[in-house]
């Protein structure tokens, strides 16, 4: 009887894990990434050439290929953080609050939040750079996809990362 016991305990740990649904919630580090700097280079290709290399110096500090991605979920916030920058805070009801960037740019930024994916946007009067951060099937990788719209460039700006636990 004792044997049986222990032999159950296995199993029940397994249907456990098993009933858990992965979650979007953790740290996540990279894992491939896109070439930004290419992405750049073919967003600005037709922009005249005298404001392409400002263009193109403002999109390269603006997006770098970060390293690691916290994400935090609840019924009261949404918290996004890349590598060491501060944290982003967002009401999980897709409305959008303020925020300001390390360079003093201001935005409103919004999250929506459904149980595979977190859509966070960022909007001011400069243009719009929404992020994708899709999980996977498995719930063992995150992909952020990034599409950053303005009046002034050519066209948008787009790239992904991949994370893992």
């Amino acid at each position: 009887m004792r044997a049986a016991r222990l032999s159950l305990v296995p199993v029940l740990a397994v249907l456990s894990l098993a009933a858990q649904e992965p979650s979007l919630s953790g740290t996540w580090t990279q894992v491939r990434a896109d070439d930004i700097a290419a992405a750049i280079d073919r967003t600005l290709a037709d922009m005249n050439f005298i404001k392409r290399p400002i263009a193109r110096h403002k999109l390269t500090n603006l997006n770098p290929a970060y390293s690691k991605v916290m994400i935090a979920i609840s019924d009261r916030e949404v918290l996004v953080k890349f590598d060491e920058r501060v944290p982003i805070h967002m009401p999980p009801d897709g409305k959008p609050a303020p925020w300001t960037r390390e360079d003093g740019d201001k935005f409103m930024v919004a999250a929506q939040v459904s149980k595979d994916q977190l859509v966070q946007t960022f909007k001011n009067d400069e243009g719009e750079r929404t992020n994708v951060f899709k999980l996977s099937p498995d719930g063992r990788s995150l992909t952020l996809s990034a599409t950053i719209r303005s009046p002034k460039l050519p066209k948008p700006l787009t790239y992904a990362l991949s994370f893992g636990r």
